[in-house]
């Protein structure tokens, strides 16, 4: 693994740590900011599944999950020949940060040739994340 396959993002959300966690953690919260629905069992080799538009499908596990601090899990695409499900590794880090928490991404083990398209769409929806735990309407999953 080379830095050129790391995606590193950051974004300040005005809410306390254990709000954030929720919707990195709660099936019906984690559709409201990416994907059309989200099958979650946020346990250590629990499932990690979320239906995005056009049916394609992220499918992974949990690898760590630490109450309102850390979420790790396993990323990858059924049907895709480069990144099938586990392939890389995401990690959520919650930090409270005054009165909201700072939120770092790390997406580890990407290929080379799928790393523009994750981090756009990281760049996308970490802000309508930001826009869900706040209580707003992000408006429609992209596709």
């Amino acid at each position: 693994m080379t830095e050129s396959d790391v995606i590193h993002v950051e974004r300040r959300i005005a809410a306390a740590p254990s709000a954030v966690f929720r919707y990195l953690t709660e099936s019906d919260l984690w559709s409201r900011w990416q994907g059309e629905s989200a099958n979650l069992d946020p346990t250590p080799g629990g499932l990690f599944q979320v239906r995005m538009a056009e049916g394609q499908v992220v499918e992974g596990e949990f690898v760590v999950v630490e109450p309102d601090r850390r979420v790790v899990l396993t990323w990858g695409w059924q049907q895709h020949p480069r990144m099938p499900p586990g392939t890389s590794t995401v990690e959520f880090e919650l930090t409270p940060d005054g009165d909201g928490t700072l939120v770092r991404l790390t997406h580890r083990g990407i290929p080379d040739e799928d790393v523009p398209i994750h981090r756009a769409g990281w760049d996308m929806f970490l802000p309508r994340l930001e826009i869900a735990v706040g209580g707003g309407n992000p408006g429609p999953n992209p596709t």
